[in-house]
């Protein structure tokens, strides 16, 4: 039986299991009353009948006015329900959608007893298409990776539940600071990832030591540079609108930092795992090699795969503002009035204190792997270079 626990195949499934089942725990686990909506407002699927535009109108590239949509229910209480809903538009077009007949969307409605008293087009139904690309990703993973695969799927899963059950919650009713409260949990999405990945080993310890300490960097730069920038928090559109629904005490700028520890973990654990991965398979083929050599090539490592990394970052990050930058460009701003501004200044900030913890976390996860894959004993390693294979960490 002890041979059985001591098998590293076995413990993975085990770890595996745990994850899910936490995950499970979860899904199930319910949210805040205070998040949930009045039992009089629900939301069904529906099917688009008929449409009324006569009170829609056209200025400019936009459509404003009223659409009268005649849907009937698909699911909920009110199944196979036909009833009259408005569409608003009010020019927004990330928020609105003009619905044709034949249609399947998301509608919204408030009933008084058993009448329905109001009922309003939400969204298209886009779950279709969603489940057929979560299909096809999670085919491409299974398929290409096989086990490891799947424990990278477990660990997407987790990493979605903590996220919105665990960190926006408390974000949200100001349980603590968000800022600090984001460690934590990236410490915890580090940890399931990178052992469920690399398993519990050499490598899966030096690639999360590593990362933990990229994400502690990244929020050192943070710190210093997020008030030397006068930058307030408030990135997008929904910054605003969530302090007016009624969540006044939120600091938005805390939230932001936890935003941009939470964004650059992916990268820093991505960096950390390469370098830790190939200084691995250096040790396993050149089991004598020294401690300062082995460093010396996970530093060499490191730097060609910051080369890219880096403008990655930047790539990813400057692709969610591309129609602002155009429209500040067509409009003839200035370049140094576009860089003074508080959104461009906190995507610098979020780009460059991202980028300095993946620059920094080639160094930490070289020496950490190192130490952890060569050990040192009381004699020189050039007396006994037969001792460096002995390590406490069972890889």
């Amino acid at each position: 039986m002890n041979q059985l626990k001591m098998n590293p195949a076995f413990r993975d499934i085990v770890f595996c299991a745990v994850i899910l089942v936490l995950t499970s725990i979860l899904i199930l686990f319910p949210l805040s009353k205070y998040y949930q909506r009045p039992a009089s407002e629900r939301e069904a699927r529906c099917i688009v009948l008929e449409t009324d535009d006569s009170l829609v109108f056209q200025r400019g590239i936009f459509r404003q006015g009223e659409q009268s949509v005649k849907v009937r229910l698909l699911d909920g209480p009110d199944r196979n329900r036909i009833i009259q809903a408005a569409n608003l538009l009010q020019g927004s077009l990330e928020l609105e959608w003009f619905f044709q007949p034949g249609e399947k969307a998301l509608l919204g409605y408030s009933k008084q007893g058993d009448r329905i008293i109001a009922a309003r087009m939400l969204e298209p139904l886009r779950e279709g298409a969603m489940l057929a690309i979560s299909l096809v990703f999670l085919a491409a993973l299974i398929g290409l990776a096989g086990w490891v695969g799947v424990k990278a799927i477990v660990s997407f899963g987790f990493t979605i539940m903590v996220i919105l059950k665990v960190l926006l919650p408390f974000c949200l009713e100001s349980r603590t600071d968000p800022m600090l409260f984001a460690m934590p949990i990236v410490a915890l999405i580090c940890l399931v990832t990178i052992f469920l990945v690399a398993g519990f080993n050499q490598k899966g310890w030096s690639a999360f030591l590593g990362s933990l300490s990229g994400c502690l960097f990244t929020w050192i730069i943070l710190l210093i540079f997020g008030g030397m920038m006068r930058v307030n928090g408030a990135t997008s559109e929904f910054s605003a609108t969530l302090r007016f629904s009624g969540y006044e005490h939120l600091d938005l700028l805390k939230l932001f930092y936890a935003g941009v520890i939470l964004s650059a973990s992916g990268a820093i654990m991505d960096v950390a795992m390469d370098i830790a991965v190939a200084m691995f398979e250096i040790r396993e083929k050149r089991p004598d090699i020294r401690r300062s050599e082995l460093i010396k090539s996970g530093l060499n490592i490191g730097r060609a795969v910051i080369g890219t990394m880096s403008t990655t970052l930047l790539l990813a990050y400057s692709g969610g503002a591309m129609t602002m930058l155009m429209y500040l460009l067509a409009k003839g701003i200035p370049f140094w009035r576009i860089m003074n501004m508080n959104y461009i200044a906190s995507e610098l900030l979020k780009t460059f204190s991202g980028t300095i913890g993946l620059t920094l976390v080639v160094p930490f996860t070289a020496i950490i792997a190192g130490f952890i894959l060569v050990r040192v004993p009381p004699k020189t390693q050039a007396e006994e270079p037969h001792e460096a294979m002995k390590c406490p960490i069972q890889s």
